[in-house]
């Protein structure tokens, strides 16, 4: 079994070995012309190895505040949607199906305003019209989504399906 101690040593007794024939005529050619050394005109490894540290820092650094920066403009569009009082928004949504009843989408977002507001019944009645809606228009998508947020709001309230028999 190999230590970490004895593989530090073998590091150590490789570069020493590397470093010998470098300054030894192992470079040389078959007429005793000394070879060019790879390194010359070239900064120590260890300026390269800080440079290139360096560089994968700063490309790290901006990757990182760029995806802040994005983020920061997600947090901030959202708050700008959340301006609206939830009375505002209920109001809309009302509107909204006032003009077409079938609009599942805005039943669905009425529910979820209920929901905020802790109005749980609101909530899974007009989420259930969302749901029958997305069914209608074949949207799976929409079905699946009313279907979580019913179950998370039977949850929520305490209430079990059976209570909110639709016609």
């Amino acid at each position: 079994m190999v230590t970490d101690t004895s593989r530090s040593w073998s590091v150590i007794l490789a570069a020493l070995v590397f470093s010998l024939m470098c300054v030894s005529s192992i470079w040389a050619d078959e007429s005793d012309k000394e070879m060019d050394d790879p390194f010359e005109g070239k900064p120590p490894l260890t300026d390269q190895i800080e440079e290139f540290s360096n560089e994968i820092a700063k490309r790290f650094h901006k990757e990182l505040q760029e995806l802040l920066d994005k983020e920061l403009r997600i947090l901030k569009e959202e708050r700008a949607k959340n301006r609206y009082t939830a009375e505002e928004r209920i109001a809309k949504q009302e509107g909204l199906i006032k003009e077409n009843p079938q609009n599942a989408d805005a039943h669905f977002a009425l529910g979820e305003v209920y929901d905020e507001i802790r109005d749980g019944a609101n909530a899974v009645v007009h989420t259930q019209i969302a749901e029958q809606l997305f069914k209608e228009q074949k949207n799976k998508k929409g079905v699946a989504e009313s279907r979580r947020n019913l179950r998370w709001y039977f949850e929520k309230y305490g209430y079990k399906p059976e209570d909110f028999l639709l016609n």
